[in-house]
């Protein structure tokens, strides 16, 4: 696989024809199909996000939600939202022994996430605890809050 980050047009155009063309070639011409991604960049999510998802989100929810009359610790929870809101993906594996191609669904991480995405899953996981499971969130939301905006950090 090969990610490239670019600032400007010149850098884009220097890449893709220095480095992305001539992989794209060689896989291609060696059988292998090619899937090509672009977008805009964007920052892995902060460590003041996840501190947010774990040390508020998830720890209320473990705390006050009784779901099938029972209380669950945190990990079980955070599993659960990852299933619900990310849910899976197909990735195609190759048997080194064999050079069989074989697909199969794996779990979409939340290390796989950048800062809108996080943000994301924190806004829904906050509404679906809020609604359906009755958690009041209490924490000090100052020390979340960004200071230019005033938005709380990690919630879209």
């Amino acid at each position: 696989m090969i990610q490239i980050r670019c600032i400007n047009a010149q850098q884009a155009h220097a890449a893709m024809t220095a480095q992305l063309w001539p992989w794209v070639k060689s896989m291609t011409m060696a059988g292998n199909m090619v899937d090509i991604h672009a977008g805009p960049s964007e920052d892995a999510k902060t460590d003041r996000q996840r501190r947010y998802y774990h040390g508020v989100i998830l720890t209320e929810i473990a705390r006050q939600a009784n779901a099938a009359g029972q209380k669950f610790p945190m990990a079980v929870w955070k599993e659960y939202f990852r299933d619900k809101f990310l849910g899976k993906k197909r990735i195609t594996f190759i048997d080194p022994m064999t050079g069989k191609k074989s697909r199969r669904h794996v779990r979409i991480s939340t290390e796989d996430l950048g800062i809108r995405k996080y943000a994301e899953l924190i806004e829904r996981v906050t509404a679906f605890a809020v609604t359906e499971l009755g958690v009041t969130f209490s924490a000090d939301m100052d020390e979340w809050t960004d200071p230019e905006t005033g938005e709380i950090m990690g919630v879209a």
